[in-house]
C-alpha cells in the first residue's frame, strides 16, 4: 500500500546531526495497481482489484491504515532503546544500509525466526499497559474493517483462478477441494471475535507479520534482525494471527510442521520475561489452539500471493536460480495447502462437538 523513496538530499548549511540519506513512505494505491495489472496480464484474467467501487473503498482503509502505523510508531518509540530493532521515524525514516531482504521464495531458519518472536514479545507486553483510550486508536475489528474489501466473493474467485493458474498439476485435487471449502473458511466476523471465544486476553498485533516487513544484515552466516516494519494493520486482537502469518511465510513447510510447537513455546518464555509481575493474558495452550484454528484462514491469506510474487520478483534470475526458487515455492505451497484443509477439517469437527 505504499512505496518507499529514497531521498539524498543537498543539505543547504548543514548541521551535524542531518542524515546523508533518508527515506520517505508514500501512501498510494499504485503498488497494488501495478502487481495486480502485472498478475492480470500474465495469467490472462480480468483484473478484479482494479475497479471503482474496490479503490474508493480501499482509499478510505489506506488513510486509517497510515494513521494506525502512525500510532504504533509513537508507542513504539517510547520503548526503552534496543527493546525492539525499528528505523527512526516514521513517514520520513531512517536509511539502513547493507540490509538483505528475505523473499517469499525464500526460508528463515528457526533460529532467525525467534528474533522476531522476541521482538513481538516486547510489543504485547507493551500493550497490557495501554489505557482504554490507548486501546481505542487500534481497530478490534480488522478482518472486517480493513481485509474485508479484499474478501468479496468475485475478488475470492479471481484469487482462486491466480492460484489455479500457478499450482502444479500434482495440487489440482488439493486446489479443487479448497474452492469447495472456501465459502465455510472466510469467516471473518469469527476471526474477529477468536481471541473471545478462547477466552485470551486481546493484545497488540502487527497484523501484517512476513518476510517483507523485516529487515535483516548478515552476521557471518546467520541473519540478525535490524527492524521491524509496516505497522498499518496493527491491531488488538488474537496473537495467532501473527504466528501464523508469520510462520508460513517465512519458515519451510517440514520446518513450521516439526517446530511450530516448539516456536510457540519459546516465544511463551519470552513473553512471562517481558510481562515480569504482570498477569499473562492466555495460557500456552490458548495460544497453540488458537493457531490451530486460526491456521486455514491464515494460511489462505498468504497463499495465493506466494506465486505472484515469485513470478514478478524472479524474473531477472537465470533459468537454474529460478528453477530452485520455484521447487521451494512448489513445495511451501503445497505443505500449506495440506495443512490448510487438515486442519479446516480439524476444526470444523469441533463445531459439530
Amino acid at each position: 500500500m505504499s512505496i518507499i523513496a529514497l531521498i539524498d538530499p543537498d543539505w543547504q548549511h548543514k548541521d551535524k546531526e542531518l542524515p546523508e540519506k533518508f527515506v520517505v513512505k508514500i501512501l498510494t494505491q499504485l503498488v497494488m495497481q501495478q502487481f495486480t495489472n502485472e498478475i492480470s496480464k500474465v495469467k490472462k484474467i480480468d483484473n478484479m482489484f482494479n475497479v471503482p467501487e474496490l479503490l474508493t473503498t480501499l482509499e478510505c482503509h489506506m488513510k486509517r491504515c497510515h494513521n494506525t502505523e502512525v500510532t504504533a510508531y509513537n508507542h513504539l518509540l517510547n520503548l526503552p532503546e534496543g527493546k525492539v530493532s525499528l528505523p527512526k521515524g516514521y513517514i520520513i525514516m531512517e536509511y539502513m544500509e547493507n540490509l538483505k531482504m528475505v523473499h517469499i521464495y525464500e526460508n528463515l531458519t528457526t533460529k532467525s525466526v525467534k528474533q522476531i518472536l522476541r521482538a513481538k514479545a516486547v510489543l504485547e507486553a507493551m500493550s497490557l499497559d495501554f489505557t482504554p483510550e490507548e486501546r481505542s486508536e487500534f481497530s478490534e475489528k480488522p478482518f472486517t474493517e480493513i481485509f474485508g474489501a479484499f474478501f468479496k466473493v468475485e475478488l475470492l474467485d479471481s484469487l482462486m483462478e491466480i492460484f489455479r493458474s500457478f499450482g502444479h498439476d500434482s495440487l489440482s485435487e488439493k486446489t479443487s477441494r479448497l474452492g469447495k471449502v472456501l465459502p465455510y473458511l472466510v469467516d471473518l466476523e469469527w476471526a474477529n471475535r477468536l481471541s473471545d471465544e478462547m477466552g485470551m486476553r486481546r493484545v497488540l498485533c502487527h497484523g501484517d507479520l512476513w518476510s517483507m516487513n523485516v529487515l535483516w544484515r548478515t552476521d557471518g552466516d546467520d541473519l540478525k534482525m535490524a527492524a521491524l516494519i509496516d505497522f498499518q494493520v496493527a491491531h488488538f486482537g488474537c496473537p495467532a494471527v501473527d504466528f501464523v502469518r508469520l510462520m508460513s511465510a517465512c519458515l519451510s513447510g517440514k520446518d513450521r510442521q516439526e517446530h511450530w510447537e516448539e516456536l510457540l513455546e519459546e516465544y511463551y518464555g519470552y513473553l512471562k520475561e517481558e510481562c515480569g509481575s504482570r498477569r499473562m493474558p492466555y495460557t500456552l495452550e490458548q495460544l497453540k489452539e488458537s493457531y490451530r484454528r486460526f491456521f486455514p484462514l491464515g494460511a489462505f491469506m498468504i497463499m495465493p500471493i506466494i506465486g505472484p510474487l515469485f513470478d514478478i520478483i524472479c524474473k531477472k534470475h537465470d533459468e537454474d536460480q529460478k528453477r530452485k526458487s520455484l521447487e521451494l515455492v512448489m513445495k511451501k505451497t503445497e505443505h500449506l495447502l495440506d495443512d490448510l484443509l487438515y486442519y479446516h477439517e480439524r476444526n470444523m469437527e469441533l463445531k459439530k462437538g
